[in-house]
């Protein structure tokens, strides 16, 4: 694919590795303060089971590095909740909420308001981002087909796509989505 020789120069661009760096730094900040900003509310109105906020990071997801934001943490396939914001290198900034197959939300009339916030169903393993992001195994979310996808996949996972501008105003843009859930699952 690579010839040695283009390899082994990129191991020598230092600057090419600060700015990498840099970025990374620069989203790991932006994830902080996101947290920050909707850490405030009790998430146990929201969730029982929850865990709190997490960022974390790594390299290698598809050979490309990554950074997420969990919010709640329960990823129990029955009952579980998770607000997660992914900044996948090469892909781009996602929004993803996952609910286990038997979540309270789900019975309530409150899921087909869902339809208002422009996520798009996915198709596929809950973690298989290959398959969700770059292949597209992704559709409309229509309520009136959720029972025979939970069927099928035995949970609920929505997925959008964010803008990347400026940091203060993904920080904003961000925050602004996650507070319109929260309003949307507190019980």
């Amino acid at each position: 694919m690579y010839s040695f020789a283009s390899l082994l120069s990129i191991t020598r661009e230092r600057e090419l590795f600060e700015k990498i760096s840099a970025a990374k730094k620069l989203f790991v900040a932006i994830f902080s303060e996101v947290g920050n900003r909707v850490g405030s509310v009790d998430l146990t109105e929201i969730h029982a089971g929850q865990k709190g906020i997490k960022i974390s990071k790594g390299n290698e997801l598809q050979h490309c590095p990554y950074q997420v934001l969990d919010i709640i943490r329960d990823f129990d396939p029955e009952s579980g909740l998770n607000i997660r914001v992914l900044h996948w290198w090469g892909r781009g900034l996602f929004l993803q909420l996952y609910l286990g197959r038997i979540h309270p939300f789900l019975r309530t009339s409150r899921v087909e308001k869902l339809t208002q916030y422009e996520f798009n169903l996915c198709k596929a393993d809950r973690w298989n981002y290959q398959q969700i992001i770059d292949q597209g195994k992704i559709g409309p979310f229509e309520v009136q087909y959720l029972p025979e996808h939970l069927l099928h996949y035995s949970h609920l996972q929505l997925i959008k796509t964010l803008p990347i501008t400026e940091p203060d105003q993904v920080i904003q843009d961000v925050s602004l989505e996650i507070k319109r859930l929260y309003s949307l699952l507190r019980k």
